[in-house]
């Protein structure tokens, strides 16, 4: 690459660029070399070259390269930093990737040029190599068509021959000369040539130079010292400094440019020499080349003149020949070219033809296409619409059932004015989900079970509707009462219920036993399908399937092996052969039937069919000639020649057998030259298997072929239909073993929709749920191999080296196939192995498998190759999934398929032998573990029970369909009954809504209606206006009036006293007419007609039950019956005839009726404790319950005496067993198993469904509670409300007379006239109608509009709400400059009065003075540069602050609203709660209301920081204000906290002290422990070292001390007492220091410095001194002395990010905004406070009341009056002062 960049940048700069590789990079990082190249290629211009200096300075670089880097961006190359900095550095490689971008980019190349100029180059740079091989062409000699004249001249040509080579010999060493010449000029080097000086003379030294030399030496004396590392280093450095000066100066510079100039100068002479001497050379040669080519012409001329004239002409004739064969020639080329032209113009055109034609097809299949998407987005677009059109239907149906659902639900809310029941929100929501009208669409709705009117016109479709959506109610009701759905679950109906109780169980297990006696009766009456007979064969051991066997020779030899096993081969042309001669011996004596099967040959034109016809002809003429040696034996054939005339039947009366039909079909077939039926050929195959005698299993060679056939094959032979390859998921073995076993066949079932019982589940075990299996034991697929050591074991079968039959097979176990290669005895005897399944343990040999001497005389085939000839295909790997195959299938014949070894030999079934044996014994654990189980389940399983095998006793089909017809038709009455019974029910409580409607209407016209007090206000306005004016103002005239205005309102209160009378009567007699009572009565009865259905329901069951068995146990129907009972219904007065219950039911319902009416007009809520219904419902459930088990218990002792009855044939039988036969024994023995099972399916049974009747009872018997408490609620509810309204209306028509008489009284004492409009109508009086002209609104009727009313200076909230929303504009954080706020509210001042929406201040502000605005702020904050502008908005609330206990309780609502403590608070949960200063609002006035809820959303906006979310922390913050601002800061660390804080040091001073002090000792006693603990190391290791140097150590015996030895120690002289004494002197006090201790424990909670207990010894001598004092001093003191006890409510100190947290938030400006350290020490003045007072606590704690006593921190607090409390109205006075 350097060669190619110099050959470029010479060429290009037009010198020559010599450099060396290490000092590349100097030369080119200042840049000046490539601004010169992109000059050259006028990338940039000379002004721009000029800017581009050649230095080497760092600074000259720089800039030189930020020019560059522009420019090259130009040309699209770009250099990243990093490349820069490189570059700068002198990087080789990275200059010379930009040189070779600069190549590419500039020349406009790629790289692949870059590539071939690169070789091209080193190609020059290398000597050519000649040819490998010369080749000479040996031209032919021909014979010489000239005569002798010529000879002299052919003589001469190998003379010109060599001139010529000679000539071109020297051409080339001259070429070759010149470019090695050329080469060695390029490579001559300018910096290596070695200057050549001329040899200057020797210079010798005088006496004089050497005496000057020695003086200057000795002048100069050079020292020698002894330099260390350091001052080297600074010398160099000085050295480097001198030698910078002298290279930078400018005389440097200008010498070095000039060096450079004159350099450039040679270099181009030089090259310019160069050149002057290649031309001069190659002049030079072309003259020699001329001179030399001139005297070979001289030559050749003078050796031509020497020849005669004749010659000449031979040689002008020879000419003029060679020159017509080069014409000739030349002309011959010129045809073939032409040839070739016409050629290739006709191939193109061909080609064009085709082109066009191709095109045309393109475009002719472009348009199919394009016409096909066009019809397929028609065909999408309408499959869009109309599916969109479905959808929106049904959107559109769904919104309009939701619209309803919402409208009625409005409907019943107005109706009610309270909840809506659940009752009827159910009801709307069934018939939403069963998509019917919510709404009635015929009504009244029980006018739609009329029966002895006809409907008029029109009304039939509206009934038929109404009737399909009480159709559907009904469904749903009786669904979810008969599954224990809402309204009917158990646990919320029922009190008490248990659902563990074992009355449910065996509930459960009752209702399966009644499953099983319907569904048995069910299918005796609708049975299932018959399913597909098998083949009517034997049973055979031997069912094999072989495929692939190539010659018939060894079919021949298969047979001979298998004949001992009696084991046929049966072939497809055997059987086909077989019907085909049974069908033409049977047509004997009818129709000569001719067997030609060369007439079937030619009428087909498969080969497939043809080869199988030459088949059967070479099998028919076999058995014709085996026919022709037998003698003739039985009987004659029909129509044989027994009398001159044959007998000819009629082929009518002939009657042929099964196989001579499907020779029939196959001859006709055949003639037709059509191909057989895979079905036709199955059956064939069956009915030859039929006529073969005396077999144990067959194998059928070479069928089927296909999967189709396969399972046409197995559907005749064993009837089940394997599944079709659509149905097969083929991924895996797993998956396709996994979808054979869930095939399941499908067959139609006419009976399967009424096989079904509605109100019982089918125990069973689901029918025909038995997978798919193979009717064969064996397959094999014999797959033929040139080389079959190249074949591979296949484990796993797949599409790519497997068929589907071959994986069917294998899935089902029975898949042996092998590749062969040769076929001889070994693998014959191999494969008949396989077909007969010969796994007996112990393995037989083949003489008894095959028969003696068998397998020797068999004459087939054997090599003397011992190789393997064949190889298993195994379709499995896993033995653990062999084992689970036999398990489950029970095939031991699957084991083969599972040998672990690739080639099966003989000497390795021994070892196959050994795994099947340890794989039967697991299956026989296995099977006996099993039955063992299942012995063990059978003793503690319950009839029922999912475990339970039902008796399988037979029942006549008579009785049984008589049975099932019984069982349907209680199914049927009782749903039906159930449904009538449940919709007289809805009718029942859908009246009831409209009927407390029809009572409010009516009441309120009868207490509306019109009276004639207007007439008598009237008539006293009219006599008092007509009295004289004079009299008016007597006093005797005004008594008088005034007593007649006394008798008016006599009258108007009798008026209304008897309208209130009126209306009371009419509420009574509404009441009275009972119709509460008669629905009630009608409910009732309902309910118990239920009762009465479940009751007829359980006796049919009990009599269901007892036939079935009856009949199974004694095989014939019982003639017992039961009866039902009726339960006793309430009959009103006109139900007086019916039958014997006369007069008794009327005096009940008369009682009742008396009894419901006095609780209503007492106006008493009825429900389950007074109801007298109830008493009723009870009776009817008793006596149900009763009844019941009244019958349980017969049935019970009916089974008893059947099981007895049972017990003693079974003893009978045992006295006979001697004299009966095996069958008879084991018939008996199972008709008694069957027979004690059906006993316990009965008791069972009747026992379940006696719990079930009792628990179906009691849930009718609470709902029915349920529904008549709703019903009396509702009514209840209804006639209150009319009473409240009567008394209501009553009050006010009070009121209304008492202000006529009052306005009336007002009249006469002032003696005006009484004006004629007075009103006084209903409940309202009106002076004069005509005031109001248009009809106030809801709002206003209800009182008069509320508005927020402020006075003084005190704001609005809607002025604070505008002021809020301009200082959001102005400062969104809340912190503004003091200067820029006073601003602000001096604009607000002035200009804020021609705002349209007025002014932001009261009026008493916008009297204030501007310049007073400064002061106002000053007292409101202090003196700071920044405040909180929400404080002032707070100011003007002028709410007052809260107390600390305030703000605590009120953080401890909010985080209640917070469970996550994100200190947010949503607006309705804000709104809700009580705030401090509500209580200040009157309740009364509506406007301090106003005020109240305004103030509340306005703090909540104010500290809103997303919508409807505020911030309650910085909230309740801003509220921690006091007069004193020490103490509003400890509120808002307590706020912080959570807990109260104790601030003032005169109250916490003791504790404080006291924790101090306790602090202290603690840490004393640390570092005393820790000096101890050493002090203790350092002695022990001390005494360790000097005791065990040279110590011997002894073991001794430990002896107790003397019991009293504790006692005395003290005075004990034995040393280890005084030791054990001191040591514990060590760590305890004295025994008087305990005690003291103890005592003062009682009263103090901690123990005081003076008295404690010390760790150490040195610390215990200090408190001896304390010990010696007489007891008498010291416990006086003590008594006397007060510990300061810590207040648990009260938190002393505090951590110091709550302290950081409380400034930052509340006094940013100082703390959080960093503001100049100068300016505002604030944060280190707190930061030295807070370090001095963080050693007083363990964990660095704060103490509150040493922190705000500290003179730094009192001076912030005061002096930013953040958290004093202030009264805006106080400081605006101020300021005015």
């Amino acid at each position: 690459m350097a060669e190619m960049l110099k050959e470029w940048l010479t060429k290009r700069l037009k010198r020559p660029m010599i450099w060396k590789a290490e000092e590349f990079g100097d030369k080119m990082k200042n840049g000046y070399i490539i601004s010169c190249v992109l000059q050259s290629y006028h990338v940039i211009n000379d002004e721009k070259h000029y800017l581009v200096r050649s230095s080497n300075i760092d600074v000259d670089i720089k800039n030189n390269w930020l020019l560059l880097k522009e420019w090259l961006r130009d040309i699209e190359i770009n250099l990243t930093d990093d490349d820069m900095q490189n570059i700068i550095k002198g990087s080789g490689s990275t200059l010379l990737r930009l040189f070779y971008q600069l190549f590419l980019h500039l020349d406009k190349l790629d790289r692949t040029n870059f590539i071939k100029q690169e070789r091209k180059k080193v190609s020059s740079l290398v000597d050519k190599m000649s040819h490998r091989f010369t080749v000479h062409r040996v031209e032919e000699k021909t014979e010489s068509f000239v005569d002798d004249l010529s000879k002299p001249l052919l003589d001469q040509k190998k003379f010109i021959e060599w001139q010529r080579k000679k000539a071109k010999e020297i051409q080339e060493t001259y070429d070759y000369v010149r470019h090695k010449y050329s080469k060695m000029l390029a490579k001559i080097d300018e910096s290596k040539t070695p200057l050549q000086h001329p040899e200057g003379e020797v210079y010798k030294k005088t006496v004089r130079n050497k005496k000057e030399m020695e003086q200057f030496s000795l002048r100069y004396p050079c020292e020698f010292k002894n330099y260390t590392y350091e001052d080297l280093l600074n010398l160099e450095q000085k050295a480097i400094e001198r030698q910078k000066t002298l290279i930078d100066t400018e005389w440097a510079k200008n010498y070095m440019d000039n060096l450079y100039v004159k350099m450039h100068k040679k270099s181009d002479s030089e090259e310019f020499q160069k050149q002057m001497r290649n031309v001069i050379s190659a002049s030079l040669w072309d003259v020699s080349i001329v001179e030399e080519e001139t005297k070979l012409d001289t030559e050749l001329s003078k050796k031509v003149m020497k020849l005669s004239q004749f010659e000449k002409q031979m040689c002008t004739q020879i000419m003029e020949t060679k020159q017509q064969a080069r014409n000739l020639v030349n002309n011959r080329i010129q045809g073939e070219r032409e040839f070739s032209d016409q050629r290739m113009q006709q191939f193109n055109l061909f080609l064009d033809n085709v082109k066009e034609e191709v095109n045309l097809g393109l475009a002719e299949i472009d348009f199919e296409k394009k016409r096909q998407n066009m019809l397929h987005k028609k065909l999408f677009s309408e499959k869009v619409k109309r599916k969109r059109q479905h959808y929106y239907e049904i959107c559109y149906d769904t919104v309009l059932a939701i619209i309803d659902f919402a409208t009625i639900y409005a409907y019943y809310k107005r109706l009610l004015n309270d909840e809506i029941p659940e009752y009827f929100i159910r009801e709307w929501k069934a018939l939403y989900y069963k998509q019917q009208p919510i709404f009635d669409i015929f009504q009244p709705t029980e006018n739609i079970i009329r029966v002895d009117e006809e409907p008029l016109l029109g009304e039939e479709e509206i009934i038929r509707l109404e009737l399909d959506r009480q159709e559907a109610l009904n469904d749903s009701e009786f669904y979810e009462y008969h599954n224990y759905l809402q309204p009917w679950t158990l646990n919320s109906l029922i009190p008490n219920y248990n659902p563990e109780a074992e009355e449910r169980k065996y509930e459960y297990l009752g209702s399966n036993v009644l499953g099983h006696v319907a569904y048995t009766l069910l299918e005796i009456k609708y049975p299932y399908p018959p399913q597909r007979p098998p083949a009517n064969l034997p049973t055979f051991s031997t069912k094999a399937i072989v495929r692939g066997l190539p010659d018939k020779s060894i079919v021949i030899a298969l047979q001979k092996l298998l004949t001992n096993q009696k084991v046929h081969v049966v072939r497809i042309e055997y059987a086909i052969n077989f019907c085909l001669r049974r069908f033409k011996i049977e047509m004997v004596g009818c129709k000569d039937i001719e067997l030609s099967f060369e007439k079937f040959i030619a009428a087909t034109n498969d080969e497939l069919n043809k080869e199988l016809i030459k088949s059967i002809k070479t099998e028919d003429e076999i058995l014709s000639k085996t026919d022709a040696m037998l003698p003739v034996q039985g009987p004659l054939l029909p129509n044989a020649k027994q009398t001159q005339t044959p007998k000819t039947i009629p082929e009518e009366d002939i009657t042929l057998s099964s196989p001579a039909e499907l020779g029939k079909y196959a001859y006709e077939t055949l003639n037709s030259g059509e191909s057989l039926t895979d079905h036709l050929l199955s059956a064939m195959i069956v009915e030859y298997i039929k006529d073969q005698n005396d077999i144990n299993g067959f194998v059928i060679i070479n069928y089927p072929n296909t999967y189709r056939e396969a399972q046409i094959l197995e559907e005749t032979f064993s009837g089940q239909t394997p599944p079709d390859v659509g149905d097969l998921d083929d991924r895996d073995e797993v998956y396709l073993e996994e979808s054979i076993i869930k095939h399941r066949k499908k067959e139609k079932d006419p009976y399967k929709e009424v096989r079904i019982s509605k109100l019982v589940n089918d125990p069973h075990k689901k029918r025909f749920n038995v997978p798919f299996t193979s009717y064969f034991s064996c397959y094999l697929n014999l797959k033929e191999t040139e080389d079959i050591l190249q074949e591979y074991v296949i484990w796993c079968l797949t599409e790519d080296n497997s068929e589907i039959i071959d994986r069917i097979y294998a899935a089902l176990g029975i898949n042996y196939s092998m590749y062969y290669e040769v076929i001889e005895k070994e693998q014959l005897v191999l494969i008949c192995k396989y077909i007969l399944g010969d796994y007996a343990l112990y393995i037989k040999s083949d003489d008894k498998l095959f028969g003696e001497n068998v397998l020797s005389s068999l004459d087939f085939p054997n090599t003397d190759d011992k190789r393997t000839k064949s190889k298993i295909i195994k379709p499995e790997t896993s033995s653990e999934k062999f084992k689970e195959y036999l398990i489950c299938n029970s095939k031991l014949s699957k084991s083969l398929s599972f040998v672990n070894d690739e080639v099966v030999r003989d000497y390795d079934l021994v070892e196959l032998a050994q795994n099947v044996d340890s794989i039967i014994i697991e299956k026989i654990d296995l099977e006996e573990t099993k039955k063992s189980l299942t012995s063990t389940n059978e003793v503690h399983c319950l009839a029922g029970e999912e475990d339970w095998v039902y008796s399988e006793i037979p029942i006549s089909e008579i009785i049984g369909v008589a049975l099932a017809t019984c069982w349907e038709e209680i199914e049927k009455t009782y749903i039906y009954d159930m449904q009538q019974l449940f919709f007289g029910i809805r009718v029942q409580m859908n009246c009831v809504i409209p009927y407390t409607r029809f009572v409010k209407d009516k009441m309120e016209q009868i207490i509306t209606l019109p009276s004639h007090k207007q007439d008598l206000v009237s008539t006293f306005q009219k006599e008092y206006n007509d009295f004289e004016n004079d009299w008016r103002d007597v006093a005797v005239t005004k008594n008088e009036w005034h007593c007649r205005i006394k008798e008016l309102q006599n009258q108007l209160y009798r008026i209304c006293d008897q309208r209130k009378l009126d209306a009371e009567k009419q509420r009574y007699s509404l009441i009275s007419e009972n119709w509460t009572m008669e629905e009630l009565t009608t409910m009732v009865n309902t309910y118990i007609s239920c009762m009465q259905t479940e009751l007829n329901r359980a006796i049919l069951t009990y009599q269901t039950l007892h036939d079935f068995y009856f009949a199974m146990i004694k095989r014939t129907p019982s003639q017992d019956r039961l009866s039902s009972k009726e339960l006793t219904k309430i009959l009103r007065e006109t139900d007086e005839t019916s039958g014997s219950k006369k007069g008794g039911e009327d005096k009940v319902f008369r009682q009742l009726k008396n009894a419901y009416l006095d609780l209503q007009l007492r106006n008493v809520a009825i429900d389950h404790t007074n109801n007298p219904l109830i008493a009723i419902i009870e009776n009817n459930v008793k006596f149900a319950l009763k009844v019941i088990k009244d019958v349980n218990d017969s049935y019970r002792s009916l089974i008893s005496r059947e099981y007895s009855e049972i017990a003693k044939i079974l003893v009978q039988t045992k006295k006979k067993e001697e004299n009966i036969n095996e069958e008879s024994s084991n018939a008996e023995e199972n008709f008694k198993n069957n027979a004690l099972k059906c006993i316990e399916e009965w008791t069972m049974g009747i026992n379940g469904e006696m719990f079930r009747a009792n628990l179906r009872i009691l849930c009718l018997q609470y709902k029915c509670y349920r529904d008549m408490k709703l019903f009396n609620d509702t009514i209840y509810k209804a006639f209150m409300d009319v009473q409240n309204h009567i008394d209501g209306y009553y009050l006010n028509e009070i009121k209304s007379v008492d202000r006529l008489c009052k306005y009336l009284q007002m009249a006469v004492e002032d003696g005006k006239s009484i004006p004629e409009n007075l009103v006084l109508e209903q409940d309202t009086f009106i002076i004069d109608p005509n005031v109001l002209h248009f009809s106030a609104s809801e709002h206003e009727r209800d009182g008069k509009v509320v508005k927020e009313v402020a006075s003084g200076i005190e704001f609005k909230v809607g002025q604070l709400a505008r002021l809020r929303s301009q200082f959001k504009i102005v400062a969104p954080t809340g912190v503004i400059l003091q200067q820029a706020f006073i601003f602000l509210l001096q604009d607000f001042l002035y200009f804020s009065k021609e705002s349209c929406d007025g002014s932001l201040f009261p009026d008493e502000w916008t009297r204030m003075d501007l310049e007073q605005i400064p002061k106002l702020v000053f007292l409101l904050f202090g003196d700071t540069a920044y405040i909180h502008w929400s404080d002032f908005l707070i100011y003007c609330l002028n709410l007052g602050f809260p107390t600390v206990d305030e703000l605590l309780m009120l953080r401890k609502k909010f985080r209640c609203h917070d469970p996550d403590s994100t200190e947010l608070i949503y607006r309705e949960d804000f709104i809700k709660e009580t705030l401090w200063f509500e209580e200040n609002f009157d309740p009364k006035d509506k406007n301090a209301q106003l005020r109240k809820s305004l103030i509340k959303h306005f703090l909540f906006e104010l500290f809103e920081i997303a919508e409807n979310t505020m911030n309650y922390s910085a909230f309740l913050l801003a509220f921690c204000k006091s007069p004193n601002p020490i103490e509003g800061f400890a509120t808002a660390l307590a706020m912080a906290g959570g807990n109260k804080i104790c601030f003032d040091f005169e109250e916490c001073n003791e504790v404080v002290c006291k924790l101090i002090r306790d602090k202290k000792y603690r840490d004393e006693c640390l570092a005393c422990a820790h000096k101890c603990t050493s002090q203790f190391l350092d002695k022990i290791l001390t005494n360790v070292i000097n005791i065990c140097e040279g110590t011997t150590i002894y073991e001794l015996e430990y002896t107790e001390p003397p019991p009293d030895s504790d006692r005395k120690g003290r005075k004990s002289k034995v040393t280890k007492a005084k030791k054990n004494d001191s040591s514990l002197s060590a760590r305890l006090p004295t025994q008087n220091t305990r005690r003291s201790v103890m005592d003062r424990s009682k009263t103090q909670s901690a123990i005081d410095v003076k008295n404690t207990i010390f760790l150490c010894s040195p610390c215990a001598d200090d408190t001896e001194v304390v010990e010696d004092k007489s007891p008498e001093t010291v416990e006086p003191e003590e008594e006397s002395i007060i510990v300061p006890q810590e207040d648990p409510n009260l938190t002393y100190a505090v951590r110091q990010s709550v302290i950081w947290n409380v400034l930052n938030i509340c006094l940013p400006w100082y703390f959080s905004l960093t503001p100049e350290e100068k300016a505002t020490p604030y944060k280190s003045q707190v930061e030295e406070v807070i370090k001095l007072l963080e050693v007083n606590t363990d964990n660095k704690d704060i103490y509150v009341c040493q922190f705000v006593s500290e003179p730094n921190i009192c001076k912030i607090l005061h002096k930013s009056k953040k958290f004093v409390a202030l009264n805006l109205a106080e400081e605006i006075q101020n300021v005015y002062k």
